[in-house]
């Protein structure tokens, strides 16, 4: 039968309060047991400390490296069910506390990455005394960092240490634990991974870390220009994005800038794919990427004449064509595979991070439901097709206006709806393209028929969106005023 004593192994790096919490635990009458200099702290103030060495039959080895790597000592951590009691008629003890705070990795930062003083930064036992404390959440508390020590002790001695408690602070454990082995992993990684001058501004320090195994960008192979900067990545993570959808068609080329698509285009050839895509804008695209869903070969070469560009992205290059390209000293060039990324996608916000899958579903314009009177005619539904993948990578509010070729003008992150179809509207004209037939996609429900009643002043013959407004009747009755197909997908793709 388990013992009403309850036991708490305290390994701690930064001794700041450490007396105060060792103190309130004995005061509950816990056992508590130490290693080093922990214990020696604990038994200055007077606090009964059982020493870990009394388990492990070492008090440290290869000159105090190694002191917690030890069998037993992680049984009495990860001890469950039956293996618990059997431990304590044993006379062994079972933890119902892990309290460590890790060595100080974070003064690292401004160390050799290959140095002995870097690596001996780095803490084992800590972390693996941690996680399997963290593990083993419904019988311990893993109390990670010596900041949460105080907490921990007054949640102890509320008695409120209950099962949604130790289940929170194993997630906050591993989550302590991922970020130490990330600044780490980027600290090892100074001189391995492409360096970043700077983030999006030049005051802001920034750096890149590619996952294993190596992906997208960091399986990329550079064979031109400079390293690419913090923009550059996001601007060609958005391209790729985009051009992924198309990667198993005829050749496509997407044209992007500050994380949208400036125009994008497909045709037999890659050069064609390139036209049609740059029809939607002559202007923005300077100093802009460019994703190529297949090779790129001399034709496309030969157009790119008096185009500045940042990046150009594609899964192969001709040899002469990847020989001019390489003559301009400032173009980044980068030999990678067009395909979707399936990760999880992470961004940070304040005290946080937001987690969700990656939107990889494109809805077939042929298979959703035709709301109006009038069904979209064949060419209609290739380019509703077209249109349908692009607005998916352009930021909300979203409106892309173009036919079975590419683009002619797409609206990007407006306040609202009317606004964003009004700016691809103005860019269609400012160019010079003509709308009549033209077909319109956007990224979330029209709330009004004004929304129709442009397209159709425009010219636009066919419309493709989610629908699930409260006026869908309304802007339905609309588009058959105009004689406009309208599709409704069931499915909106914002990107924020």
């Amino acid at each position: 039968m388990k013992d009403s004593k309850r036991t708490a192994l305290v390994s701690a790096w930064n001794k700041d309060g450490l007396e105060d919490f060792a103190l309130g635990l004995s005061a509950l009458g816990w056992e508590i047991w130490a290693s080093g200099g922990t214990a020696d702290v604990m038994e200055k103030a007077g606090v009964a400390v059982r020493r870990t060495e009394e388990l492990t039959g070492i008090s440290s080895i290869l000159g105090g490296r190694v002191k917690t790597l030890h069998p037993e000592l992680h049984a009495s951590i990860l001890a469950d069910g039956k293996a618990r009691e059997e431990r304590l008629l044993e006379g062994k003890p079972v933890f119902d506390l892990v309290a460590v705070d890790f060595y100080p990795f974070y003064k690292a930062r401004d160390m050799d990455p290959v140095s002995r003083d870097t690596i001996e930064l780095v803490d084992i036992g800590g972390p693996t005394m941690a996680r399997g404390a963290a593990k083993n959440w419904h019988h311990v508390i893993s109390a990670t960092g010596s900041d949460v020590f105080p907490f921990v002790l007054k949640t102890i001695q509320d008695g409120l240490d209950d099962q949604l408690f130790r289940r929170g602070m194993a997630s906050r454990t591993f989550s302590i634990i991922s970020a130490y082995d990330l600044r780490v992993s980027l600290k090892l990684e100074e001189g391995i991974a492409p360096v970043l001058r700077y983030g999006e501004n030049p005051h802001q320090k920034a750096a890149v870390h590619f996952t294993w195994p190596r992906e997208g960008f960091g399986s990329a192979e550079v064979l031109g220009g400079k390293a690419l900067s913090y923009n550059n990545y996001l601007d060609a993570s958005a391209a790729c994005s985009i051009a992924a959808d198309f990667a198993d068609g005829v050749p496509c080329v997407v044209l992007a800038k500050h994380g949208n698509p400036c125009g994008v285009g497909c045709g037999q050839t890659a050069a064609a794919a390139f036209l049609n895509a740059f029809r939607a804008d002559r202007v923005s695209p300077y100093g802009g990427i460019l994703a190529c869903t297949t090779a790129v070969d001399m034709d496309l070469v030969k157009e790119l004449k008096g185009i500045f560009l940042e990046i150009v992205i594609a899964p192969e290059f001709d040899e002469d064509a990847l020989a001019r390209l390489q003559k301009r000293k400032n173009l980044r060039i980068l030999r990678m595979p067009i395909a979707a990324d399936s990760a999880l996608l992470l961004r940070s916000i304040w005290g946080g991070l937001l987690v969700q899958e990656p939107d990889l579903s494109v809805e077939i314009a042929v298979e959703c439901k035709v709301v109006t009177e009038r069904k979209p005619t064949t060419e209609e539904f290739s380019a509703l097709d077209l249109a349908w993948k692009v607005v998916k990578g352009v930021k909300s509010n979203a409106i892309v206006i173009g036919d079975s070729n590419g683009t002619l003008g797409v609206g990007i992150g407006q306040p609202s709806r009317i606004e964003s179809l009004d700016l691809a509207v103005r860019r269609a004209v400012r160019e010079g393209n003509d709308l009549t037939g033209a077909v319109l996609a956007s990224d979330a429900f029209f709330p009004f028929r004004d929304g129709p009643d442009k397209a159709a002043e425009a010219g636009v013959k066919a419309i493709i969106q989610p629908g699930g407004s409260i006026r869908d009747e309304e802007v339905i009755a609309a588009c058959d005023e105009h004689g406009i197909a309208m599709v409704f997908t069931g499915a909106r793709h914002f990107r924020h």
